[in-house]
């Protein structure tokens, strides 16, 4: 027998000892094996909260700065509810405490951190630098890094449009500014107040006194008393606090609020 008929004769045998299994199952009328049991799936690991910690300059009831960014935070954590965890530490001067607490911050497992005020500039990038495992925004500032951002708001914007107001409205043609701490966002926001309000009417001049502190409600009155006994009729302020509101009401002057609703 050559080569091709051995193949083919193997091939029928093959075929006729399958048919022969087939036919031998059929009868036998055997039910099927039970599938085995189906292994219970494996509880999916929980997921690490996102810890989420914020470091405020001043007391969260400032009524201004820290009050908005601690209504923010409330925010997210009623937004994600228990997938993250936020934390905050209030009234944490612009000096080496900063860096401290934001270590704190770090050991406590808070992978994202908030640095709210211009003056954490430069202890965020120290810290930043030896933790590249978690993220900082920072606020106003204008220093980043791989690990490190920047946020601000346009308030100049809002400043510019205050001293429109405060042009139209003012007797003495003499406007006034409480200044907190001499940064370019700052500055920024006195000279947009001051071309609003010179904008109804440029002969309008304008005071400003700096208290150089961002939450110190003492020294904004004195400074708010001081513009008035100077001929000023109606103020913007750039500090936290409504403690220049207060002061133009009990002297029947006219003032803008900052950051929040301080009416």
């Amino acid at each position: 027998m050559n080569t091709l008929g051995k193949r083919a004769l193997i091939k029928m045998i093959g075929l006729s000892a399958v048919s022969m299994a087939v036919l031998t199952a059929c009868g036998k009328k055997e039910e099927a094996p039970a599938a085995p049991a189906a292994a219970p799936a494996a509880a999916a690991p929980a997921a690490d909260k996102l810890k989420v910690g914020f470091m405020y300059v001043s007391p969260i009831g400032d009524g201004g700065w820290t009050f908005q960014h601690e209504l923010g935070r409330k925010a997210i954590q009623e937004k994600f509810g228990d997938k993250i965890e936020t934390s905050m530490v209030e009234s944490v001067p612009e000096s080496a405490d900063a860096e401290r607490v934001m270590r704190d911050m770090i050991g406590q497992g808070n992978k994202l951190v908030f640095a709210t005020s211009f003056g954490y500039q430069d202890f965020v990038q120290k810290v930043a630098a030896d933790s590249q495992g978690v993220k900082f925004e920072h606020a106003t500032g204008y220093k980043t890094a791989d690990n490190a951002a920047v946020y601000d708001t346009k308030t100049f914007e809002g400043a510019y449009l205050a001293g429109i107001v405060a042009g139209a409205m003012t007797k003495t043609k003499t406007v006034g500014v409480v200044a907190s701490v001499p940064i370019p966002e700052v500055v920024r926001n006195i000279n947009s107040f001051v071309l609003g309000a010179q904008s109804v009417d440029p002969s309008i001049k304008a005071k400003v006194v700096w208290v150089n502190e961002w939450f110190a409600p003492p020294k904004e009155s004195e400074a708010a008393n001081s513009l008035i006994n100077g001929g000023v009729d109606v103020m913007y302020q750039n500090t936290n606090s409504p403690a220049v509101l207060k002061t133009a009401e009990e002297r029947g002057a006219r003032a803008f609020g900052k950051d929040g609703d301080m009416s």
